[in-house]
């Protein structure tokens, strides 16, 4: 294998599994995307099949903000919380999705010499999801109802447009909204969409990329990342926040792919860090406690 122009040592994903599916990776909307779209475009010129799902939630804050629309939380009695999505707050996440993240990482792929195309969940019945109905939020120590929200869960993944853009050698950049079987709009969750979406490709492996490098047992403390992560984790009070999602998300994926990680966006080949050591490791069958 050539040795990098830059200097650096060829990426071992390369030739890792290299008959095996591909390597799903999602970023958050608040990384960095400049150290990931490196790695991804990387291994999409080598020809290693790589699909790159994102979300958004920080440039919707900003433009639901330079468009007057409020930002409200839904903040789940299991300590979960999530953005309130009324159809005002649908439109504004959905222009921050497809409108300026998703062109940003396509830009800077084709920069890296990475053809890549967009998708959203509702092209070709993707990501298919039917609308909760109700959604419960804790409210000045209160349990009221939510029912105007549109957000959805996943029921359905169809595959195929993936694979059409992998099978020319790009670079699918998959993000929500998801639609219902009628065609209506439906938010959903980006971590959920790219672990359902790794199961359904077969992947080798899931990495969802973040600003911190795992779990970590102390938010404020980098070396309290836990190094194999469990289902038990979720019982207490360790895993908070959005952070509950994606250990979620990644231990029900992990009982069908290979490997899934939560690892740091800003590192150098943040992808193989996170699969490496460097992040967390999630697994189903197993509990996870040890801090390293």
């Amino acid at each position: 294998m050539a040795q990098d122009p830059r200097g650096y040592e060829p990426n071992p994903l390369i030739g890792e599994f290299a008959d095996a599916g591909p390597i799903v990776v999602k970023i958050g909307g608040g990384s960095d995307p400049e150290p990931v779209l490196d790695e991804v475009a990387e291994l999409a010129l080598a020809g290693r099949p790589t699909v790159l799902v994102h979300g958004g939630g920080a440039v919707a804050d900003g433009l639901s903000e330079q468009l007057g629309v409020e930002r409200r939380m839904i903040r789940s009695p299991d300590g979960t919380h999530s953005r309130r999505t009324d159809a005002a707050m649908l439109d504004v996440i959905t222009l921050a999705l497809l409108g300026r993240v998703k062109p940003r990482l396509i830009s800077g792929l084709r920069a890296r010499g990475a053809r890549s195309v967009g998708l959203s969940g509702a092209d070709g019945a993707l990501l298919t999801a039917t609308r909760k109905p109700a959604l419960r939020s804790v409210q000045d120590g209160r349990t009221v109802l939510i029912r105007d929200d549109r957000s959805g869960r996943i029921e359905h993944v169809d595959p195929a447009p993936v694979r059409a853009v992998l099978d020319r050698g790009h670079v699918p950049v998959v993000s929500p909204p998801a639609s219902d079987a009628a065609g209506n709009l439906l938010n959903v969750d980006a971590d959920e969409a790219a672990a359902r979406l790794a199961t359904a490709l077969d992947a080798s492996a899931l990495v969802l990329l973040t600003d911190v490098g795992g779990v970590l047992a102390d938010l404020g403390d980098p070396a309290t990342r836990i190094a194999r992560v469990g289902p038990r984790l979720l019982e207490g009070d360790v895993v908070r926040g959005r952070m509950r999602h994606k250990v979620r998300a990644g231990l029900r994926a992990s009982r069908t792919v290979g490997q899934v990680a939560i690892g740091a966006a800003h590192l150098h080949r943040p992808i193989h860090q996170a699969l490496s050591g460097t992040g967390s490791r999630l697994c189903d069958e197993g509990e996870g406690h040890g801090v390293g």
